[in-house]
């Protein structure tokens, strides 16, 4: 949903810049800095066209320096920046810092089931908050065939195994993906094979 939202024509026209930021389970945040200022250098690369000369040293620059650069480059541009996957406060602290609040109409996007910083988040900037609810059924048996059969119907003979691994879903659009991605790599004439992702499956779901 939200890739769709950065995806969208009209979202790149609105903004001068768009850095997507993907956080793992233990970020290195110096790592993240120099990925958000490659993105957001090669953006305004793009719109001068004698590009901005990179800094020297910007490579190797220590966390502040980055933040410092960051907030910058950022200075007078309407920006849209997802950060994605964030986990812990402290990761989100790490990060905020480099963003100016430059009155341009700028947007950011965090996804995060951490609800402490959602609450932290949306104070400091004044957010809004979207909750993700499951998909309804209907919507998520089509996503699970479009994923595991290539949006064609589900084989009668694999019917009572895939409902099995649909309903440990419970309409979480993650889940499905995931283990749609499992199953279309399965031979769909070997049942035995199916069987056995059912079970490794059932259990790794709860």
């Amino acid at each position: 949903m939200v890739n769709e939202v950065y995806e969208h024509p009209e979202v790149k026209k609105h903004f001068m810049v768009c850095a997507w930021i993907t956080f793992s389970g233990s970020p290195n945040i110096g790592e993240l800095l120099q990925n958000m200022r490659q993105q957001i250098m090669r953006v305004i690369g793009l719109l001068n066209q004698h590009g901005r000369p990179i800094p020297r040293g910007a490579d190797t620059m220590n966390i502040y320096s980055l933040k410092m650069l960051i907030k910058d480059l950022l200075q007078g541009v309407r920006y849209l920046l997802v950060l994605d996957y964030t986990w812990r406060i402290d990761e989100w602290d790490a990060v905020k810092h480099a963003l100016p609040n430059n009155m341009c109409g700028s947007r950011m996007i965090i996804t995060t089931r951490n609800y402490d910083l959602v609450r932290t988040s949306c104070r400091e900037f004044e957010g809004k908050v979207y909750k993700m609810e499951p998909l309804p059924v209907e919507q998520s048996w089509k996503l699970f065939c479009a994923k595991t059969f290539q949006g064609s119907s589900c084989p009668s003979h694999l019917e009572e195994t895939c409902e099995f691994i649909f309903r440990k879903c419970e309409g979480l659009p993650l889940a499905i993906v995931a283990n749609s991605g499992v199953l279309a790599t399965k031979n769909k004439h070997r049942i035995d094979e199916w069987e056995l992702v059912r079970r490794s499956l059932g259990t790794e779901i709860d």
